[in-house]
């Protein structure tokens, strides 16, 4: 959309003048790529962080008629407004998302429906059944695809982290009655994901998916020693703000032991995604989960190193903990 187009529909939809937005960059934000549909629920909790001022967060802007969705070239999105740049220093990811996570702690669940927070062993079990199925097929196929050979060569593998992971989740809702507070995540963390912060990305959940995803970009962005280390400050800063309970750790192990970057690889392949996006680049990713399941072992067996006696070790594990 060209500069001129935008300015015509926010003057026509928007009363920019009257709103003490304090924002010089405006954009566009599609209202389907919002994990939750509750945008004012959404909104308030922007509005207030931005208030607060600690930490930057886009705002949610209403249009003329009161709502935040309008309809712009035929697609219905939300008008967002971006936070000047703050020149000071930034803290650490550490220290900054444990921030972010203590400010919206305690959230209603019941605002935000699509929250998997109680849906996440059915989840993993529902997606790993489904490609159960594609592989006892495949292995009967006497012609299979690049992609599906290396697909029933790594499942096994991954299978079985699957399986661990799952019974991790079962043994928690066991071992722990009480549910952990909800906060707001972001649907995959990157550390970006932070500046600043768009609550289209954010997903109600407890504190143990942004931990589990940043290790696992840890993992396979640093490799063993260096991901560690980076690994071992990340979690310092954060619980030096914010401590984790013993649930949170297990959860955060679990989540870092499921297989989800190879789920989501598979999943696409198999609803069609191979044809529309290329095999050829699924297939690489296919073959980077099994060549970075290495550095993503050597992770978990940090996090058992650094919290003994806090999670149950996976016996195939235990070995290649760094003693």
């Amino acid at each position: 959309m060209e500069l001129k187009d935008l300015k015509a529909i926010i003057n026509r939809e928007y009363q920019l003048k009257t709103q003490q937005l304090g924002h010089v960059r405006l954009f566009f934000q599609p209202a389907a790529h919002f994990f939750h549909s509750n945008l004012e629920a959404l909104a308030r909790f922007s509005d207030d962080l931005s208030l607060q001022g600690e930490i930057p967060v886009c705002r949610m802007v209403r249009n003329r008629e009161g709502t935040y969705t309008t309809n712009v070239n035929g697609t219905m999105s939300v008008l967002m407004a971006v936070p000047l740049e703050q020149k000071t220093e930034r803290a650490s990811i550490g220290t900054i998302l444990s921030r972010f996570h203590r400010e919206t702690e305690g959230l209603d669940v019941r605002f935000f429906e699509e929250s998997p927070m109680d849906q996440r062993a059915s989840e993993w079990i529902s997606s790993m059944d489904d490609l159960d199925t594609h592989y006892q097929s495949i292995l009967e196929k006497k012609s299979r695809s690049r992609f599906e050979q290396l697909f029933i060569e790594n499942f096994p593998y991954f299978s079985g982290c699957a399986e661990n992971a799952i019974q991790y989740l079962v043994d928690l809702s066991i071992d722990y009655s009480d549910r952990e507070m909800a906060v707001f995540n972001h649907y995959r963390f990157s550390g970006e994901s932070l500046f600043p912060e768009n609550p289209a990305l954010w997903v109600v959940d407890d504190r143990s998916r942004d931990l589990a995803e940043w290790l696992r970009v840890l993992a396979w962005t640093e490799g063993s020693e260096e991901g560690r280390s980076a690994a071992e400050q990340f979690l310092d800063d954060y619980e030096k703000e914010f401590p984790l309970t013993d649930s949170l750790i297990a959860r955060m192990f679990a989540r870092l032991l499921f297989p989800l970057s190879f789920a989501e690889c598979c999943v696409r392949y198999f609803s069609g995604g191979g044809i529309e996006d290329g095999s050829r680049l699924l297939e690489e990713t296919l073959k980077l989960n099994a060549e970075k399941s290495e550095d993503n072992e050597a992770m978990l067996a940090f996090l058992l190193k650094r919290y003994t006696g806090r999670i149950q070790e996976p016996e195939w594990l235990t070995d290649k903990i760094v003693k």
